[in-house]
Formats: C-alpha cells, structure tokens, sequence
C-alpha cells in the first residue's frame, strides 16, 4: 500500500553545501510511496524579511554551512534498493513556501565580467493564483558574495523599487535532485554529476520524471536548491531562487538499464544530459548518452540513432552557472512510437 510520508526541512535533516555517503537516512521508504517534501532558498538571506520564517531563520543560525551553497534536505532511504539500481523521482506537486524569491547577478555569471564584476539582488514576488513572478525590488550587494548564507538586514542597503510592469511564468522545480554518489567524503554541491546533484534542469516539473542511477545501499534520494523560475542557461549565476514546498513519489526498478547521467522523461520527450568545462564537452556528452538510450530502448543501430538526432534531436544549454556547464538532448517520443521496446529500458 501506497503511504504517503512527510520530510520537513529543519536542522536535523538538512545538510549545506554537499553531499556524502555517509549520512544517516532522515526517512525510510518503500518503493512507491509519496513524500511530501521541503526545499529551502539558499539565498534568503538576501532579504529576510521577506524570504525567511522560524525554520528557515534556525537553519541559517545553526547549521554548519559546508563548502557550498546549496541547502540539501534528506537523504531518504529506499528499501531494497541497490547499487546500479534505478530510482524514479516523479514530480507531483510544488508550491510555493512564501511568495517572494531572489535572483543574483552574481560574480559567477556568465556576463560577470561585461558588469565589472558588480552584484546585484532582484527581489521577486509571486502572484500563485496567476502563475506569475515578477521582480519588485533591487538593491547592489554590499559585499562580494563568496561564501554561503550570507545575510543583508533590512535596512542596511537601499532598496530601490522595480516599476517596470513584467511578468515571468512560474516555472516551479527542484535544481538540486538525486542519490547520494559512490565516492567516499563530502562532495561540493556546485557541480551536476552522474549521481545527479545540481543538474538545474528547468523542465523537471509537475508530471515529469528523473531517473537516477543508484550508486549507494538505500540510494539516498534528497532535494535541494528550489527555483520559481529559470531561463535556459541560468545566466546571471542563480534562477528565482525560493522555497518550496513539494510531494514527490520514489519509484524503485530494478533490472532496468540507465547508462551514465539522469535521464528525465515527461510526456512528449526523453531528455538526457551531458557535462563538461565547456559546451562542446557537454554537449557531445548528452548526444552519446541519447545515441545510448536510443540504440538500448529501441534495438536500432547507432548510425540511424545518430541521424534521427541530427534532424529531430534539440540540444538546450540546461546552465553555464555551476563551473561545470551543462546540456540537454530533448527526444521526441512520437518520433519512435511505432518501435518495440526493450523491456530492460527504462
């Protein structure tokens, strides 16, 4: 029987800045079952007022803050589950936590160097009932952002109020998702990683799927690094970055394939993705990791992969934010519909 399980973000399950195998699961699950889950803005601190309430502010007051910035909640233990295994993270539902959100042009963007390195914070507010976001207020950072959880009080920086009237749809998913890697000691949550980790992949919705490799005994499922909205790319180094709050069902499978990365699926399109210092890097990655998936699904040669990629495959940059930058390779289900699949797929 389906339960339905309940993970709130405190300072007992949730880690700062990386992940490692050797935490103690905060939950124990059967495959199937639904958590209702809570991620936290690690930028929230950049107007508390409006981005903070007691857990989070206790949070920020005791937890260790460790290499990173993201704050991680987990890790959720899966009965049975096994190295090499594959875990499903179906996305059911998010909201958000409080309506207001933090977006950095940050020393890290992509354009850093064309805006003299200066830093900004654009605060954004959420209208739920539209399905919008649109930014309020801004104010230059008063210190170089190089380190975690850092906080700006009300009051110590002039904020200076946004009349343009633009609006940005909500587009509400986790940036952090997966299980916990095979390597031993912490690992930084900067980077995305075959494990998962901080993949930012916009399209990880309400409706849609990841798959992830399990690397450790349990797999070690966990959330992290929430967004309201995120353009393709996240260019100026972070998305609307804001609390949320979610249900999620984990889903063991066993005797299943999955080659490398996460591969995401919703209801029109696979999506697999690739990593790598450069675009050219990451982008031939998530193009061998679907030449893979193709060939291994539907029993195709990998020549007539390679061309049904050429003319229907589309490549996204998924973020160039994380130091190691990424792509995704969306493939068209109803390309392949009239092809058998492997029942070792996923």
């Amino acid at each position: 029987m389906t339960k339905v399980h309940e993970l709130k973000a405190t300072v007992d399950t949730v880690k700062w800045g990386y992940y490692d195998n050797s935490w103690e699961p905060v939950l124990t699950i059967e495959s199937g079952d639904l958590v209702d889950i809570e991620a936290l803005n690690h930028q929230s601190g950049d107007a508390p007022d409006l981005l903070f309430d007691d857990a989070i502010k206790e949070i920020y007051d005791v937890v260790e803050r460790d290499m990173g910035d993201h704050i991680i909640t987990g890790p959720i233990y899966v009965n049975n589950a096994e190295p090499n295994d594959i875990i499903e993270m179906k996305i059911i539902e998010t909201k958000p936590r409080m309506n207001y959100g933090s977006n950095v042009l940050a020393n890290w963007g992509n354009l850093s160097t064309s805006f003299n390195r200066e830093e900004s914070i654009f605060i954004y507010e959420v209208d739920p009932e539209k399905g919008i976001t649109y930014p309020i207020f801004t104010y230059p950072y008063p210190r170089p952002i190089n380190a975690p959880g850092l906080v700006t009080p009300p009051g110590s920086v002039e904020r200076t109020p946004i009349t343009e009237k633009l609006t940005i749809p909500l587009n509400l998913f986790f940036g952090v998702a997966g299980v916990l890697p095979a390597r031993n000691g912490k690992v930084h949550s900067l980077h995305p990683f075959d494990f998962g980790g901080n993949v930012d992949n916009k399209n990880f919705i309400v409706g849609t799927s990841m798959f992830y490799k399990v690397q450790v005994e349990g797999a070690g499922v966990y959330v992290g690094d929430s967004h309201f909205a995120q353009g393709d790319g996240e260019l100026s180094g972070t998305a609307i970055e804001g609390s949320l709050n979610g249900r999620i069902q984990i889903i063991l499978h066993k005797d299943k394939k999955l080659f490398k990365n996460p591969i995401l699926e919703s209801d029109e399109y696979w999506e697999t993705h690739g990593y790598g210092h450069t675009l050219d890097l990451a982008n031939r990655e998530a193009a061998l990791e679907a030449v893979d998936f193709l060939t291994h699904r539907f029993d195709i040669s990998r020549e007539l992969a390679y061309s049904t990629l050429s003319v229907k495959g589309d490549f996204h940059v998924t973020q160039v934010s994380n130091g190691i930058v990424g792509i995704h390779c969306r493939m068209l289900k109803d390309a392949y519909k009239n092809l058998e699949v492997n029942k070792e797929s996923i």
